[in-house]
């Protein structure tokens, strides 16, 4: 009896220390556990992150990445069952992607990495350091074809820009191409600046065809200079008041002409730029003729400038189209010897004294004569008008 009695006593005394310890532990604090989450990570940031590889198409995917970002740094994991030698895969993709794609042999100046051999995998971190004109990538142009490039040069030289990079998916244009292509834009639009810029293409090739341009203009004086010429020019309008137009595109043709020769000099050795002609109203056979094309596309004639001799001298003159057929028009011959040496001639007259290269031309056959017109009055320099009599 008293032995159950001790018994019973045992277990009442361990009760009472079972619900003291119970209490105690219902009166702690718990952390409540759950799946971790992967935060979503900012664009700047993903270079930081790392991304795991498991072979070299992989691994150049995640190097492009990093590039395209524009990260100073960054890391990548590569699996433990990589397929491949990893060592020469990071060494074959980093060559790759700096000498075949034109866009990152352009942007980027360097790639280096340290690559780390841990327990289970391996990862490099990388140091990239870009070019300075590959810092503005923003305003590199990208074309899929080149049929967009002469749109971009326009409006580079009307926006004045020094600089201009273009990539293109596929072109076969050279850099002596894409520099004649910034002369014949500028030939046909010789408003846009008082002097032709002279002109440097650098260019880089990527895989197949693709290819970036670089296309610097030099000028040959100041920033100030420069913008003080433009305006000048673009106040330049002496066929502003259209009602003074003839609705004859060969009277207007000549009214262009007689511009020139009434307010210009011409001077075999003189500058060879529209300024020079507009402006300074003296100029040789170029800058006449590109002051020619200004002129006939204010009195809308389409108009082209040739380049070609003269006696064996270099010698710059026109082509204009007037109701289909084309004809020649050398200003510096009309201020010279007269329209009738100068103005609506044929091929066959202009070839007795004159060479050009035919081929990239049209041919010039038009059965319209300078005699045909009406006579030109007189004119002073602050008129270029010509009345059509009744």
């Amino acid at each position: 009896m008293k032995g159950r009695r001790k018994l019973l006593s045992l277990l009442l005394a361990g009760m009472t220390l079972l619900l003291t310890a119970c209490g105690n532990l219902f009166d702690r604090e718990y952390l409540s556990v759950t799946d971790y989450e992967i935060p979503v990570q900012e664009p700047a940031r993903e270079a930081e992150a790392g991304v795991t590889v498991r072979n070299e198409n992989e691994l150049r995917r995640a190097l492009v990445s990093l590039l395209n970002l524009q990260a100073a740094e960054g890391r990548i994991v590569f699996d433990p069952a990589y397929e491949g030698d990893i060592s020469e895969d990071l060494s074959k993709v980093c060559w790759k992607v700096r000498t075949q794609d034109a866009l990152f042999a352009y942007c980027v100046a360097n790639i280096s990495y340290d690559l780390t051999k841990l327990v289970n995998h391996s990862e490099a971190r990388f140091t990239i350091r870009y070019t300075e004109a590959g810092q503005d990538r923003d305003s590199i142009v990208r074309l899929q074809l080149t049929n967009g490039l002469e749109d971009e040069i326009l409006d580079a030289l009307r926006k004045g820009d020094s600089r201009l990079v273009v990539l293109i998916g596929r072109s076969s244009l050279s850099e002596e191409d894409v520099a004649g292509l910034v002369s014949q834009v500028y030939r046909e639009n010789p408003r846009l600046e008082p002097k032709e810029p002279r002109v440097t293409v650098n260019m880089l090739s990527g895989t197949g065809n693709q290819r970036l341009y670089e296309i610097n203009f030099s000028y040959g004086m100041t920033q100030e200079d420069l913008a003080q010429r433009r305006q000048l020019l673009q106040d330049t309008a002496p066929f502003g008041d259209t009602a003074r137009l003839s609705r004859d595109p060969a009277l207007r043709a000549l009214q262009a002409c007689n511009y020139l020769t009434d307010t210009c000099r011409y001077n075999e050795n003189g500058s060879g730029d529209i300024y020079s002609a507009l402006i300074l109203r003296e100029a040789n056979s170029e800058g006449l003729a590109l002051a020619y094309v200004e002129l006939c596309r204010q009195v809308d004639v389409p108009c082209q400038i040739v380049y070609g001799q003269r006696d064996w001298r270099s010698r710059c003159w026109n082509i204009i189209q007037l109701n289909g057929e084309f004809y020649h028009v050398d200003v510096a011959a009309c201020i010279k010897q007269g329209y009738e040496q100068g103005f609506l001639l044929q091929d066959q007259a202009m070839w007795t004294y004159c060479r050009w290269d035919i081929s990239s031309y049209p041919p010039c056959s038009g059965s319209l004569r300078y005699q045909d017109l009406r006579p030109k009055p007189v004119l002073g320099p602050s008129d270029s008008g010509l009345e059509e009599t009744s």
